[in-house]
């Protein structure tokens, strides 16, 4: 047998690297080559077929970019931004605050005690605590009797709060010329960014982003908008709440009036105390702020001015006129216990004074014996040096208080002289038979001004049961970019549609070529056979 003949029907083996010839529209050839041509007729035929393919390509393809986007969409995060608007002390008044501090300045009527908060400043003049936003405290009261979609603990809760503060335009601009130097790279910029004090205004933002659950299992639950946004209102409503209650004055008016008894104590003294309760009803009303003064109540319709102006006529009218008449007169049921009463007053009185002489004698001395501090500057061109003296806090605080015994020494004195003047009148002059006038006009006026001390008090609880006095951090309402799940996933969307009609393309035209490959094998066997 030949040696050709012994070999078994074996297909060439085709190297990789052979090339393989395409020929378009080749006639009656059958030698191996792709034809384009009825690449092209096979891709027609199959149109049908494939064009349904291709929509699922699509759609797989959308659906695969919308899965995309539910699970690495970024969680919506809503913001307020809190104003204070309520009055702080006075800062020129503070000696830690205002180096150039003069005592004198408290002497000044014009210069007002309590001004508008300008900073981050607490209502008694201590620096704001902004960390309180996130406390415990205002944490579980915001979510008290709250119920969501998702558990939300306070751990989770604290962790999305974001509070950033708004720096005043001095301080913003100040901070760019410090950037702009560190960028530079100038090391003295270094050294002055330490120095830098920070101002910030009376506002701040307080964002809350969505995305809680249990941090051990990584698994996020997301609220709805509209709970984020209830969440953060509640949130600020609670720390409103804790500003009022840590420095608002809830306390109403004393009630001094209702305890003066006319039957047991005599004219001067029922007197003394009306007057007191009348002046100190008066000082507590004078000492709110505008806007609680000119608050109308809904079931009178009168305002905490109008009763003021009620109380002044009681004051002016009726008491202080009646008082007048009785010290100059020397009006009283009981002459004898009278001026036992006065010069009991007067014994106290002068014994006070004499320990406030004390004191101001001690602090004279501390004053007088006080040396300045001295402070010298040498100037290295000239060799000279110079030396300036300067007060301290100290001796500015020793100033005061030596200012406080003089007036309160004053005011000692003047009562000194109107006791004494009291116990001359009841020892010298004749006495009144009958006083049941001035008895019915002091009845009268405890009645009138019990009647208004009763509306003031009443006016203050609708006050403070009120929003409008409750509002001591007044904030916008929480907003958020609010993107919709479409909108968000557009950009995805699209990718996922063209990642889709590609691959629906491509296994059309895979199908179209495959019968040619087929083919191509056919006709390399047949070659071989031949």
């Amino acid at each position: 047998m030949d040696r050709d003949e012994r070999k078994p029907n074996r297909l060439p083996t085709v190297d990789r690297d052979t090339p393989i010839q395409v020929v378009v529209n080749a006639a009656n050839v059958d030698d191996g080559t792709i034809d384009l041509g009825r690449v092209l007729h096979n891709f027609k035929l199959r149109s049908r077929i494939y064009a349904w393919v291709l929509l699922l390509c699509l759609a797989a393809g959308i659906c695969a970019s919308l899965l995309w986007y539910q699970f690495t969409a970024p969680p919506l995060t809503v913001s307020s931004l809190v104003t204070l608007t309520y009055d702080v002390p006075n800062p020129l008044l503070d000696p830690a605050k205002n180096p150039e501090y003069d005592p004198s300045l408290l002497l000044d009527e014009t210069i007002p005690a309590l001004v508008p908060v300008g900073d981050l400043t607490a209502p008694n003049g201590s620096a704001l605590d902004l960390n309180q936003v996130s406390s415990s405290y205002v944490l579980q009261k915001a979510l008290s009797g709250l119920e969501l979609s998702h558990p939300v603990s306070l751990t989770n809760l604290r962790a999305n709060i974001r509070i950033d503060k708004i720096l005043t335009g001095d301080s913003l601009r100040q901070q760019e010329v410090i950037s702009s130097l560190i960028e530079n790279k100038n090391n003295s910029a270094y050294t002055e960014m330490q120095n830098v004090e920070l101002t910030y205004n009376n506002q701040f933002i307080v964002s809350l982003s969505n995305g809680f659950g249990d941090e051990d299992s990584r698994v996020k639950h997301y609220l709805t908008d509209s709970e984020l946004a209830l969440v953060l209102n509640r949130i600020l409503a609670a720390y409103n709440q804790y500003l009022v209650s840590s420095y608002a004055d809830f306390r109403l008016p004393g009630d001094q009036i209702s305890i003066i008894d006319t039957e047991t104590l005599d004219l001067p003294e029922s007197l003394e105390l009306l007057r007191t309760a009348v002046n100190d009803l008066y000082a507590y009303c004078d000492g709110k702020p505008e806007a609680v003064k000119s608050y109308r109540s809904w079931r009178t319709g009168r305002s905490l001015s109008d009763l003021m102006e009620d109380l002044d006529q009681i004051r002016r009218f009726n008491v202080d006129y009646l008082y007048s008449d009785v010290s100059i007169n020397s009006i009283v049921r009981d002459r004898d216990a009278m001026i036992d009463y006065y010069q009991y007053q007067l014994q106290g009185s002068e014994n006070a004074l004499s320990l406030v002489q004390q004191t101001t004698a001690n602090t004279q001395r501390s004053l007088d014996s006080y040396k300045n501090d001295r402070i010298y500057v040498s100037t290295e061109a000239t060799g000279t040096t110079k030396s300036t003296e300067s007060t301290t806090d100290y001796y500015n605080r020793m100033v005061l208080l030596q200012a406080q015994n003089y007036e309160e020494a004053a005011l000692l004195q003047s009562d000194i002289s109107n006791l004494e003047d009291q116990v001359d009148s009841l020892t010298n002059a004749s006495p009144l038979e009958d006083c049941d006038a001035r008895m019915a006009e002091l009845t009268r006026a405890v009645e009138m001004s019990n009647s208004i001390y009763g509306q003031i008090c009443a006016q203050m609880e609708e006050i403070l049961a009120s929003p409008f006095y409750s509002t001591y951090a007044e904030h916008s309402v929480a907003q958020g970019k609010s993107v919709s799940f479409i909108t968000g996933s557009l950009k995805k969307v699209a990718i996922g549609a063209f990642a889709g009609l590609i691959i629906g393309l491509g296994l059309w035209f895979l199908s179209a070529l495959a019968p040619e490959f087929r083919r191509r094998e056919e006709s390399g066997e047949e070659a071989v056979e031949r």
